[in-house]
Order: structure tokens, then C-alpha cells, then sequence
């Protein structure tokens, strides 16, 4: 009788709990604002725009590119100014396996596949693999504490993580 009572307890904890902290590994901190270079425009929310997988044939190394932009990002952009700048991230445990076709990270005594990578005509070292979405990249904006050595100062940030599903 007291098994039946805790099993829907215990079954909501197993759902509730925190994912293993190699699911969740934190790759870039990114600046929140970011000023256009097109004159006296105000600062704009940063975002994470997307990401994606890559894979270098020649080395077998594969990384997480992720984009960043902000509202009017296309009315603002220029030659000059092309907006915030790509985090290329190669992670431990993520790597490209050729038998595969496929980007797949190993981490907790798991391997999961991120990506399926294309199979390549012609000569192309660097090639965009296909999420598979068990792998995913996220942003959340967070406030950071900067020490310069006699003051603390305070600032807005985008932290962006890799997560396993």
C-alpha cells in the first residue's frame, strides 16, 4: 500500500530533477547590448538569432556555431558594421564521427548524436551538419559582476549554453 502511495511522488522527482551538469555546459557569455556602428542609435537587445554544427573533414573536429542579432538588425547592417560577432565553440566530448555521418557528443557514459552530416560532393574541408534536436544551444540573459580591482560593477550578459536531451 505505501508503494502506491509513493510511486507518484517518486515518479514526479525522477521528471523534476536537474539534468546531469554534463547535459548543460555553458559555452560563451556574450554582451546583452550591442550599439550599431551606423551612427547615435540607441544600444539593442542581443539575442541568440540560431546555431548550428559543423564539421571539419580534414581534421575530424566538429564545433557549435552560434549567431547573435538584434531588433532592426537588417535596417542597421552594413559592410561595415556586420552586427555581433559568431561564438565558434569546440567543446570536449563533441566530436565528428566519419563512419556516421554525424556530429555526436559523449558525456556521462552517453553518446548522443546532435547532427547528420551531409554526404559531401567535391572537395569541401567544412560542411553545415542537420540537427537532429537532441542536442541544443540556449540563451538566457544574466547579471554579471565585473571586479576591477577596487569597484564592483554591474552589466547585462547573454549566457549561452550546449544542452543535451
Amino acid at each position: 500500500m505505501k508503494l502506491a502511495v509513493l510511486l507518484p511522488f517518486v515518479l514526479t522527482m525522477a521528471v523534476a530533477a536537474p539534468a546531469p551538469d554534463d547535459a548543460r555546459i555553458k559555452i560563451a557569455t556574450v554582451p546583452a547590448e550591442y550599439r550599431p556602428h551606423t551612427g547615435s542609435e540607441r544600444m539593442q537587445a542581443v539575442r541568440m538569432d540560431s546555431f548550428y554544427f559543423e564539421v571539419n573533414r580534414e581534421t575530424g573536429r566538429a564545433r557549435v556555431v552560434v549567431e547573435y542579432t538584434y531588433p532592426h538588425a537588417v535596417g542597421y547592417q552594413s559592410d561595415a558594421d556586420p552586427g555581433p560577432q559568431p561564438t565558434f565553440a569546440q567543446l570536449p566530448g563533441l566530436t565528428y564521427d566519419p563512419a556516421a555521418h554525424a556530429v555526436v557528443y559523449d558525456g556521462g557514459g552517453k553518446r548522443t548524436v546532435c547532427a547528420l552530416v551531409p554526404k559531401a560532393k567535391g572537395r569541401r574541408a567544412t560542411l553545415r551538419a542537420k540537427a537532429t534536436g537532441s542536442c541544443v544551444v540556449t540563451a538566457s540573459v544574466a547579471e554579471q559582476t565585473q571586479d576591477d580591482g577596487f569597484s564592483l560593477h554591474q552589466s547585462r550578459a547573454l549566457d549561452v549554453y550546449f544542452e543535451v536531451h
